[in-house]
């Protein structure tokens, strides 16, 4: 089945509505007949009934109760609350959605037609009644759970618990002319989401009003004090884009300096550039990338958000893996204000990805051992090992017979370590300052076994691309997030009292009373809570295999 009914109701705008008169079969046997998708071609041999499996439970659920009678009709003409479910779907554009999906204005063409001369057929008319059904429903089901089901994705999210009774949500909406209303209300209630909305709007209107000529890449950097001939050209686009303030941008001619330098910085810091005001390859990409683009990444952003469970009134962790970067929030707080963020380092992009899912953070570990995956041992610490087996205390590895905190170490010897590499023995890394999760570890389990932890490689927290780890996350105020983490829980767990656990004499388990969500999620396009737009690489190729998906038009269960 396509996404649209288009099909069909382009050879149904064919017939003309004052057909000659065919056999008036009753509109509940009608409306049996579109719902089916059955073609009856020998009555109505130009028409083509559309095939709509996915939704044909729901709507015999809807169509049902009322005898399979129609529900948008009376009297050849269309009721008011047909025009406000067409007025809903042409405006799903301003959603992120596109109106054709719905087969918006082929029923607003419809809408105008039976206005103008009332008393189509009476099989034009269930074939327009099931349509407008059909549009709203999926409208509705795509602004709350999204076009495509995650799972299909190899993404960690469950949209299930979130579907609605569509056939009951239409007919409350109709009965009490509710229906732009519902609209609103079945979408996130997420911040984040109504401010992408707004972005969304005023990047359509740069992509259609806005032509812009790439900028021409010199070949080498532009330094700040350099002379660039596209200068003009520069400051007209970022003028465009917010980052030159437009008083700024008639005064610019070629030499790259003042307040043209501060704006690509501007830019740079907005498009997860290295800040420098350099005019180099990857800010020329970033200067270069289409509206288009742009507008797309922020479609496929709300779509994401669609995925996610509501959480107005809980505590969370979320992680963007391509912002590299954490974000602690308490609805308690100021609406938009996280209580701590942080800069992170995710799993490298080639073969270490950090998976996007969500799970319960349910204990944390001040002064954790790190149990060593057998990939790791084997690929990048054992030929070390073997090379030199004093680089098993230079680092404070242990060989141990299995995992656990009590389990006594073993001897180095020429045999145990050969049994590192059959999988006989483990190996892990004693806690301390040398220790590769630092001095605390946040566990919410999982079946990729990912969590959040302290490092000692603090360095690369400075680099503007962080994708190093082998896929767990390292996080860069450890103890900020500890604090968040404990925050109300027994025990009275100052920073003081987190700072002596980090640094004290053994392993401290302390487990949560309640468990606080973590969302690892990915998205290209955020806004901060100033109104900030910022683009990100799609370092995963996410945002292409989405874009793919919903071209394809991914099915999934309603």
């Amino acid at each position: 089945m396509t996404r649209s009914l288009a099909l069909g109701l382009m050879l149904l705008a064919a017939v003309p509505l004052s057909a000659p008169a065919q056999p008036r079969t009753p509109n509940d046997a009608l409306i049996r007949v579109a719902i089916r998708g059955i073609a009856e071609s020998a009555r109505h041999p130009y028409l083509r009934w559309p095939d709509f499996p996915d939704y044909r439970d729901e709507l015999e659920a809807f169509y049902g109760p009322i005898g399979y009678g129609l529900a948008w009709l009376e009297n050849g003409r269309m009721i008011p609350q047909a025009r406000d479910a067409i007025d809903a779907l042409l405006g799903a554009d301003r959603r992120g959605l596109n109106p054709d999906d719905y087969d918006a204005n082929r029923l607003d063409s419809l809408w105008r037609a039976f206005e103008a001369e009332p008393g189509p057929p009476p099989d034009v008319q269930a074939l327009v009644d099931v349509a407008l059904t059909i549009g709203l429903f999926r409208h509705l089901s795509d602004l709350h759970i999204g076009r495509v089901n995650p799972a299909n994705l190899n993404i960690g999210f469950n949209i299930a618990p979130k579907k609605y009774d569509l056939p009951a949500l239409v007919r409350a909406a109709m009965a009490t002319g509710r229906i732009p209303a519902t609209i609103d209300e079945v979408q996130p209630h997420l911040l984040q989401y109504r401010m992408l909305l707004e972005v969304l709007g005023r990047y359509r209107m740069l992509a259609d009003e806005t032509p812009l000529t790439p900028l021409p890449d010199p070949g080498h950097n532009v330094e700040p004090g350099d002379r660039y001939e596209e200068l003009p050209q520069l400051g007209r686009l970022l003028a465009v884009l917010g980052d030159l303030p437009d008083s700024a941008q008639a005064s610019v001619s070629t030499a790259y300096e003042g307040e043209v330098v501060e704006a690509v910085k501007r830019f740079q810091a907005r498009h997860g550039r290295t800040v420098d005001g350099v005019l180099g390859p990857a800010t020329f990409a970033s200067l270069n990338t289409p509206l288009a683009q742009r507008l797309e990444q922020i479609e496929l952003a709300l779509e994401r958000l669609r995925w996610l469970p509501e959480l107005e009134d809980e505590r969370f962790i979320a992680v963007n893996v391509p912002a590299f970067r954490l974000w602690a929030v308490d609805p308690a707080r100021e609406e938009g204000t996280p209580a701590l963020s942080m800069r992170v380092v995710v799993g490298q992009a080639l073969n270490k990805q950090t998976p996007v899912f969500m799970e319960g953070m349910k204990w944390l570990e001040f002064r954790p051992y790190w149990n060593i995956p057998y990939g790791i041992t084997v690929r990048e610490i054992l030929p070390l090992i073997r090379e030199d087996p004093s680089h098993l205390e230079q680092n404070g590895y242990e060989i141990v017979p299995e995992f656990g905190d009590d389990v006594r170490p073993l001897p180095a010897s020429e045999e145990n370590i050969e049994q590192l590499g059959s999988g006989q023995l483990k190996l892990r890394q004693r806690p301390g300052p040398k220790n590769s999760l630092g001095l605390v570890k946040f566990i919410f389990p999982n079946n990729a076994a990912v969590y959040l932890h302290d490092t000692p490689a603090t360095q690369l927290f400075q680099r503007s691309r962080r994708d190093f780890s082998h896929g767990c996350i390292r996080v860069e105020n450890p103890i900020g997030l500890a604090e968040f983490v404990l925050s109300g829980e027994p025990g009275d767990w100052t920073r003081d009292r987190i700072v002596g656990a980090m640094n004290g004499q053994r392993l401290t388990r302390v487990v949560l009373t309640r468990a606080i969500p973590v969302i690892i999620f990915y998205t290209t396009v955020f806004v901060t809570t100033d109104g900030t737009v910022t683009f990100y690489d799609d370092i995963y190729g996410h945002d292409r295999t989405l874009a793919g998906a919903l071209a394809a038009g991914y099915p999934y269960p309603p």
